[in-house]
């Protein structure tokens, strides 16, 4: 997606907001924090729909939860505190059960900083059951505007997976699912799968900037339960990465793997 004037910042199939980077985001680099800036395009997403006409109650009342289950996230230059950035996002497909939607993030003199790719799916949040974007679309005919031509330059995305027996898996301090863990929806808030996989990891590559990131929510981790953590750290020449893994009573919560250059 190009930088758009800001004077067509909100439109119906491509929404853009301005905001400033502020201390609290960021971390003892002064640089924003990847799980703010997973924050910063989920509340664009609900930015997106609220303009719309569909905020979270109007969708709850009818029975209707998007739910994310995976991100793809490419980053050039992470933002820093007090920058002024400008991020968009738009809908690119419906792929099976999945709605794919981007997003990309711009300082305010045009230089792309970050680019996204995340997957949704569409949830009865009284039955806990996944509905048919066909159901979406019945409901609200023409609501979407895809735009399949304006891809993101993101990561295609990849099947993460960590044996806890398999060489080079380490297991970390389980983390048990405590209050401010919990959104609106009654499970853990997104980003702080990427906060729990980022405190996991050594200094020596938390002090750096990721290049890439992906992440994928395989359950809902509810309150009271302990997530089992998990590493594997595989150095290269000219790049580290990095997968953490979170799972309880025997099946996987989320998967993130972080990217880093030497």
């Amino acid at each position: 997606m190009e930088f758009t004037p800001i004077n067509n910042r909100k439109d119906s199939s491509f929404y853009q907001e301005e905001m400033e980077i502020r201390f609290c985001q960021c971390d003892a680099s002064h640089r924003l924090k990847v799980s703010e800036l997973f924050r910063i395009m989920t509340n664009l997403a609900d930015m997106a729909f609220e303009f719309r006409g569909m905020d979270h109650q109007f969708l709850m009342k009818r029975r209707m939860v998007f739910l994310i289950t995976r991100v793809s996230v490419n980053i050039h230059r992470m933002p820093l505190q007090i920058e002024k950035i400008r991020a968009a996002t738009w809908e690119q497909s419906v792929d099976r059960a999945q709605f794919i939607r981007n997003f990309a993030v711009w300082s305010e003199t045009g230089e792309l900083l970050a680019e996204a790719s995340s997957g949704w799916v569409l949830v009865d949040p009284v039955l806990r059951s996944i509905l048919r974007p066909a159901q979406f679309d019945e409901a609200f005919p023409g609501f979407l505007h895809p735009q399949p031509e304006n891809l993101s330059g993101a990561p295609a995305f990849a099947r993460l997976r960590l044996k806890e027996t398999e060489e080079g898996a380490e297991s970390c301090p389980p983390r048990r699912i405590v209050y401010s863990d919990i959104d609106g929806n009654g499970h853990v808030d997104n980003a702080r799968y990427i906060e729990m996989a980022f405190d996991v990891l050594p200094e020596s590559l938390t002090g750096k900037s990721p290049r890439e990131v992906q992440i994928v929510f395989s359950r809902e981790a509810m309150p009271g339960e302990t997530l089992s953590l998990y590493r594997k750290i595989d150095e290269e020449k000219v790049l580290t990465k990095a997968l953490i893994k979170g799972a309880a009573d025997g099946k996987d919560s989320f998967l993130c793997e972080v990217t880093f250059d030497e």
